[in-house]
Order: structure tokens, then C-alpha cells, then sequence
């Protein structure tokens, strides 16, 4: 196995914003000068501590071997400029392997979708502000997707994003809830020990090790008055009536990046979508189209957006509501269902008041 002592002897800046620019700068000039960081190394499948030390020492060994057990595996990590990766590959053709990468969460993401959560993810619970989704259409359950912020400290803006990509081998798929649970671990117990290693602060962290995290679920549907979650108490009986609204789509109240509550009518044709966004997920929320920070309305189109400052990685905290085409009749109604769906969630994430 080899080992680059650059990326030993150069850890990162602690996660404030003040050291963010030379955190970055630092990264460049790396990769400018030829010196993209690595470990690599190949190791036999017969041991769960064969994996220990990979990764500067951060990997969850044992989280990543039983996702991928009785193969031979590959582990490598590179510092790029747009964060730290952590990778395992697995022999046999598949395309079988798991994937990290922290950033901070400070930097803006963009268009950058192997960032994107997912339109169905569903939040981890257990005090983690993150989400697990599946992949994509081609490779569904097979492929897994778990998405975390990190604090560094309360400074808003100040912590990690973390976000971890797997392909199972052969019939394996995400389908199986304990894949799920070992991938989410695989990469908070990852996370946590980078951050350690490079001076974030994680100190206040009280998040719960992950024993269970839901699938997710396409398309489920449910009365508003049954409303449990993200959606629940958004709008009252009588301006669900006025809307036709008569079905939500939602997941658990629980801090995600980026959670959403969607109303449809009787039958779920779409009508309204409420979006929380936070951390840099709120960045792409704000650079994302013409609304004014203000939070003005796009008339007649009735999108609406509210604004709040979060502590640590939560950073910014962008609400929207945005209806289906056509469907922005009662903009005083919009305004409040926003309002309180945004105090809700910045309530769950501990943000000041939206404004």
C-alpha cells in the first residue's frame, strides 16, 4: 500500500468561514502542482480490518466491508478542489463500490447533481440532518444515495457536507433496510472521523448511532387530514377545499437538507409543492432563478419564498412554495400555508424566524 505523506502532513483548515477561501485555495495549488492526494492499495476480502487505515484512517472499515463482503477490495482517496474523496471498489466487473465525499458546506454547489439528494429522499432521523435516497431510473434500488450536514460549530454556514454514493453487487439492493443503515453509518462515522482529523468541531454533535432509516417511497399518497408529517397543519380544511387540494406526498418531520411537502388533488395531479432548503442546498435555492431575497411573489405564478439564518451547516434556510400552472388564485392563502410551513421546519433545523 502507498501513502502520499503530503496529504498526512497538510490537513485541511478548521471549517470557519474566515479559513474557507484557503481551504480552497490550498486544494488548487495541490492539484495545479501535480499533487491530487492518495492512498491506494489493494486488500483481500477476508478480513474486516483489512480496510483500516484507508482513507487517511477515516473510513468506517467495517460499515464499508459489510456492504461489500467476500470480494477484494480497492481503497483510494484524492483531495480535489471541490473536497476530499474516499473511495472502495470492489473486484468482479459490477461496478460494485462506495463512494464518500466532504465539502464544506459553505461553498456554493450550482448545477452540480452528484450532490442532489433526491426528489423522494427521505430524512435519517436520530438528530442527523440528512436523507437517503435511491439512484437513479437505470439502476433504481440497486444504487443508494445518503446525503448529511455536519456542524463545525454555530456559526451559520460553518460545517461539512457529506455525501455518500453506493452500487451493491450482484441481486443486492437498497430494498434491504439493513444496506440502508449500514450505508448511512458507513458515511456519518466517516464524516465524523474527517472532521476530526481536520479541525472541525463536532463537539456539540448528539446524533444517535443509525440503527434504521426508511425507503423510500414513489408517489405515496395520502388524504390531507391525514397530513403526519412535513405537510401537516400547512392548510386548514377550508383552504384545502378551496385549493382542491385532497392529497399530500410527504416524509417525517425530521431535519433533512432539503425537505418538501407536496398537495395534489383527490386523484394526486400535482398543485402545490413546499421546499425546504438549507446549507448549500439553500444557495442553489436562491441562485436558482429571478425571485428577489426579498421574498417576493413571481405574479401571477405565486411562488413565493421566505428566508432564515440557520446555526452551523444549516447555513441559509430557503422556503418556496411553488404552484402547479394556473393554479395561483388565493396568494393571501400561499403567503400563510408558506409561513407555516417554513416556521415548522427552521423550528425543527433551531433557524431564527423566517422572514
Amino acid at each position: 500500500m502507498s501513502e502520499d505523506s503530503r496529504d498526512q502532513t497538510a490537513p485541511a483548515p478548521r471549517r470557519r468561514r474566515g479559513a474557507r477561501p484557503v481551504a480552497i485555495a490550498s486544494a488548487v495549488a495541490a492539484v495545479a502542482a501535480g499533487g491530487a492526494f492518495w492512498l491506494s492499495g489493494g486488500y483481500d476480502g477476508g478480513s474486516e480490518a483489512a480496510l483500516d487505515g484507508a482513507c487517511q484512517g477515516d473510513l468506517a472499515a467495517g460499515r464499508v466491508r459489510a456492504l461489500l463482503p467476500g470480494a477484494a477490495l480497492t481503497a483510494s482517496s484524492e483531495l480535489r478542489p471541490d473536497g476530499w474523496y474516499c473511495t472502495v471498489s470492489a473486484g468482479g466487473g459490477d461496478g460494485a463500490e462506495v463512494r464518500i465525499r466532504v465539502r464544506n458546506a459553505g461553498e456554493p454547489i450550482g448545477s452540480d447533481t452528484s450532490l442532489d439528494p433526491g426528489a423522494v429522499a427521505v430524512p435519517l432521523g436520530g438528530g442527523w440532518t440528512g436523507s437517503f435516497s435511491y439512484g437513479d431510473a437505470d439502476t433504481g434500488p440497486a444504487r443508494g444515495r445518503a446525503v448529511l450536514l455536519l456542524d463545525c460549530g454555530d456559526d451559520s454556514g460553518d460545517g461539512l457536507l457529506a455525501v455518500a454514493d453506493a452500487r451493491l453487487a450482484g441481486e443486492r439492493t437498497f430494498e434491504d433496510g439493513a444496506d440502508r443503515a449500514r450505508l448511512v453509518s458507513a458515511l456519518t462515522d466517516t464524516a465524523r472521523a474527517h472532521a476530526r482529523r481536520t479541525g472541525c468541531d463536532t463537539g456539540g454533535d448528539t446524533a444517535k448511532p443509525v440503527e434504521d432509516v426508511a425507503a423510500p417511497a414513489v408517489d405515496a399518497k395520502r388524504p390531507v387530514a391525514r397530513a403526519s408529517g412535513t405537510c401537516r397543519g400547512v392548510v386548514d380544511a377550508a383552504t384545502a377545499r378551496r385549493w382542491g387540494a385532497g392529497t399530500v406526498a410527504e416524509t417525517a418531520a425530521e431535519p433533512a437538507p432539503v425537505e418538501r411537502c407536496a398537495l395534489g388533488s383527490a386523484l394526486g395531479a400535482p398543485l402545490y409543492t413546499f421546499t425546504a432548503s438549507y446549507g448549500p442546498y439553500g444557495e442553489a435555492a436562491l441562485a436558482g432563478d429571478a425571485l428577489p431575497a426579498s421574498g417576493a411573489a413571481q405574479s401571477p405564478a405565486g411562488h413565493y419564498r421566505m428566508q432564515a439564518e440557520c446555526p452551523g451547516a444549516d447555513g441559509t434556510g430557503v422556503y418556496e412554495i411553488v404552484p402547479d400552472d394556473g393554479l395561483a388564485l388565493d396568494h393571501a392563502s400561499l403567503r400563510a400555508a408558506l409561513k407555516t410551513y417554513a416556521s415548522a421546519s427552521a423550528a425543527r433545523h433551531g433557524c431564527r424566524p423566517p422572514a
